[in-house]
């Protein structure tokens, strides 16, 4: 038998009698064609689903943008209204969105038949009350409020404390010995009379004593600076305060029984002075056997500050001092036979409780 060779076998068994025989390159056309349509249906189902999600999605997750709302206020500073206010987008100037109500410190009047024949009644600090609050309530200055009732430190001014509310502004005044209702009366309010300060503070006659409390009405408080603010003056030296304004005593070394018109503060050796307030150096001295080394400073509104029984004095006559400036050394010159300094304060020579100012 004669052999053939393969091809000839291959010819016989793919004879084109077989329809079904399947075509390579048309079945690669359709996987690819079919390819293309999957990956064209996964890109526009994925743009749906992106398109969905930032337009609706995101706006249904969105905060809703209010209205702005209308605020009542007592007071609102320029400064706090000149800047915008966002509410969504443009913006929305601050004074829109806000509604300005002024309300004025109401203020409380008192009858003269509330007083009775006192020159005051008396208030209790009710809860968030303040000194400047209540002084606005009955329209009477702050420093009227811390004369009469000798306040001493403004932070004990809280709920429950109890103050004196004169008729008006004025001072209470501790009588010296040699005072009589004329002299006070010409000193503080020429216009005032002595006989009308005998009827406001309800005496019995015109005699008065060491000791007494007069209240004295303010003739011009706003202009002659009678009663400047009482943060003018501070503490001049650091240390115990054991003499007291008013106080009976024998001074020092001497055997002299007389009554302090200042304060004594023991303190330190070679601790620092400083200026009570701010002025002018007036007069330095030395009185071996009295103040011994001492500084007179001149304040504003007819004022003066002594420091006496100093170590040393760091300053000159006609230097211009401000507050909290260093003038000397605590000492114990002259006679006081102790290591402190004597400090005083004066309006117009009439001697003050320097209690009073800080």
């Amino acid at each position: 038998m004669e052999f053939k060779d393969r091809s000839s076998y291959d010819d016989i068994f793919y004879s084109g009698g077989d329809k079904n025989r399947p075509n390579s390159r048309l079945d690669k056309k359709a996987r690819n064609l079919i390819v293309v349509v999957i990956v064209l249906v996964l890109v526009l189902f994925l743009a749906v689903v992106l398109i969905w999600f930032f337009n609706f999605s995101s706006f249904a997750d969105k905060p809703k943008t209010e209205l702005p709302t209308v605020k009542i206020v007592d007071v609102i500073e320029e400064e706090e209204i000149k800047g915008t206010s966002e509410v969504g987008d443009p913006k929305i100037d601050a004074k829109e969105a806000i509604t300005v109500i002024e309300t004025p410190q109401p203020r409380r009047e008192v009858s003269e038949l509330e007083f009775g024949s006192n020159w005051y009644i008396e208030h209790t600090v009710s809860k968030d009350q303040t000194l400047e609050s209540i002084s606005e309530l009955y329209a009477i200055t702050r420093e009227t409020l811390l004369s009469v009732n000798a306040i001493k430190n403004i932070s004990s001014v809280k709920e429950g404390s109890v103050l004196k509310i004169p008729k008006q502004n004025g001072q209470l005044y501790t009588v010296v010995v040699g005072d009589s209702l004329s002299t006070i009366s010409n000193r503080f309010n020429p216009n005032l009379g002595w006989k009308n300060l005998q009827q406001i503070n309800a005496l019995s006659s015109e005699v008065i004593y060491p000791g007494q409390k007069i209240f004295i009405p303010s003739a011009q408080v706003e202009d002659d600076g009678s009663f400047a603010s009482f943060d003018r003056f501070v503490k001049p030296a650091e240390g115990r305060i054991t003499g007291l304004y008013g106080q009976t005593v024998v001074y020092g070394q001497s055997e002299n029984v007389v009554t302090l018109k200042g304060i004594w503060i023991e303190g330190a050796s070679q601790s620092p002075i400083f200026a009570s307030g701010s002025g002018n150096v007036e007069e330095i001295g030395n009185d071996v056997k009295g103040s011994g080394n001492y500084v007179v400073l001149k304040h504003d509104y007819g004022y003066k500050t002594t420091y006496a029984h100093l170590d040393r004095i760091d300053v000159k006559i006609g230097d211009e001092i401000k507050k909290g400036q260093q003038i000397g050394i605590m000492g114990q010159s002259g006679n006081i036979g102790k290591r402190a300094l004597y400090f005083s304060i004066e309006q117009e020579g009439v001697a003050l409780n320097p209690a009073n100012f800080f």
